[in-house]
């Protein structure tokens, strides 16, 4: 797919995304890595509702992830060391994008299974741990956050390195980025509603974002095999007779 494409592309998700509908919570988020997996996915964040079957099935899901599933700051109580990969550097069009992930504090909040064996750090230290050696490593930084628009604003008025940050969990549905100090900040709603896309050219300042909402009709062609993929496991996990 992606070698059509002269652009180098990220496909991004802001987190909340394994669990939370039926297909989904009756495979444990296994249907929905699959699907990610067939779209090609770059990377993403887990969020709150990520954990709610516990910490173990997180890292289930992300074993079976073809892209990184990121998180800097939900850690092992033991060790203080992250669980899942913290960022990842991809190279495109000999371009490196270094992406952060981060997660938001009410993850140790999350009930049913539990968390038991994890901590969340601070966001902003947790980042700042790791900023330096990815902005090393890196022409354009990325934060992957599922902290809320509010908090975003905060962390990229704070740390200058920040290029974009792509968000999640306020479920904003931005029509176009904004921009706060040197990072452009975006949200694409929620639950695959919309698809957000922001172009920025990297040897210069302009940018601009497009949000598409996906349930178009005939404008936008569900793809043959992601459709064969939903239909499958439609029939093996079929809704629910509404009773009379």
């Amino acid at each position: 797919m992606r070698d059509r494409i002269s652009t180098p592309v990220l496909l991004l998700d802001a987190g909340d995304t394994l669990l939370g509908q039926r297909v989904a919570d009756a495979t444990q988020g296994g249907a929905i890595i699959e699907a990610m997996n067939l779209m090609q996915y770059d990377a993403m964040v887990v969020g709150q509702t990520d954990f709610i079957k516990g910490s173990e099935v997180v890292l289930e899901r992300a074993s079976e992830a073809d892209f990184a599933v990121l998180s800097c700051n939900v850690v092992d109580a033991t060790s203080g060391e992250p669980i899942l990969q913290p960022y990842v550097v991809l190279e495109r069009g000999g371009i490196r994008f270094g992406i952060i992930g981060v997660s938001e504090p009410e993850v140790k909040q999350v009930p049913f299974a539990g968390v038991a064996g994890i901590e969340v750090h601070d966001p902003m230290a947790s980042v700042l741990r790791y900023l330096p050696e990815v902005e090393a490593q890196s022409d354009v930084v990325i934060l992957l956050s599922h902290l809320g628009l509010p908090q975003d604003r905060v962390l990229a008025g704070a740390l200058p390195g920040v290029d974009v940050i792509i968000g999640g969990r306020s479920r904003e549905v931005m029509q176009t980025h904004v921009q706060v100090g040197r990072a452009l900040i975006a949200q694409m709603g929620y639950d695959g509603e919309w698809l957000g896309q922001l172009d920025v050219r990297i040897t210069a300042t302009d940018s601009t974002g497009l949000l598409t909402r996906l349930d178009m009709g005939p404008e936008i062609a569900d793809d043959p095999e992601l459709a064969s993929l939903v239909e499958g496991y439609n029939q093996r996990f079929p809704a629910p007779t509404p009773t009379p």
